[in-house]
């Protein structure tokens, strides 16, 4: 609809609302898009986790369980280095991903908090053989009344990122911890 004003020029209503309108519906589109890459991301990420996990639900011993960890589930879940520390364990013989640490090393690495993701800090020298990982993915565990630790490292500075969902992540960490538990060594 347009409209006279007595100066002799014509206001458009009709342009101007299209135009807001075509660009509500850009908004929308680009809205719907991210909404639908944000789901086919958590889903590759999902199928990752699912993946691992049952890869660690077959080992039948620690050692196999060490095996899957530093392999399978590294590779699957785009880790350079995966490491599960816990405070007093006897690793199994040659392990790769298991190890152990002192009394207070996992309080003294996550420093109060469950879980930690972004730049590796200072304080990961310590966990990781490789001295170039760039970023990290921390997870406290719990291995029957023992701190533990599951540490992914990245050489990609952009590999974890603290702003990353970490829910399969952490359900990756309690499946780890209980297996850990049930065959560990008292």
């Amino acid at each position: 609809m347009s409209q006279h004003q007595d100066d002799g020029s014509i206001i458009d209503f009709d342009s101007a609302a299209r135009l807001r309108l075509e660009g509500k519906v850009r908004r929308l589109m680009m809205e719907r898009d991210a909404l639908a890459q944000t789901m086919r991301d958590n889903h590759a990420v999902m199928t990752q986790v699912h993946s691992a996990v049952l890869a660690l639900v077959d080992a039948h011993d620690l050692a196999a369980l060490d095996q899957r960890l530093d392999g399978h589930v590294r590779r699957t879940l785009g880790a350079d280095e995966l490491k599960v520390i816990v405070e007093g364990l006897q690793p199994p013989p040659d392990a790769l991903a298991i190890t152990s640490a002192k009394t207070g090393f996992v309080v003294g690495i996550m420093e109060g908090h469950a879980e930690r993701l972004g730049p590796c800090l200072p304080s990961s020298a310590s966990i990781f053989a490789a001295r170039d990982m760039a970023s990290e993915a921390l997870f406290r565990l719990d291995v029957r009344g023992r701190e533990g630790l599951l540490a992914l490292g990245s050489r990609d500075r952009l590999g974890f990122k603290a702003d990353q969902g970490t829910d399969m992540a952490a359900f990756l960490a309690r499946v780890t911890e209980r297996l850990v538990a049930a065959w560990a060594p008292d």
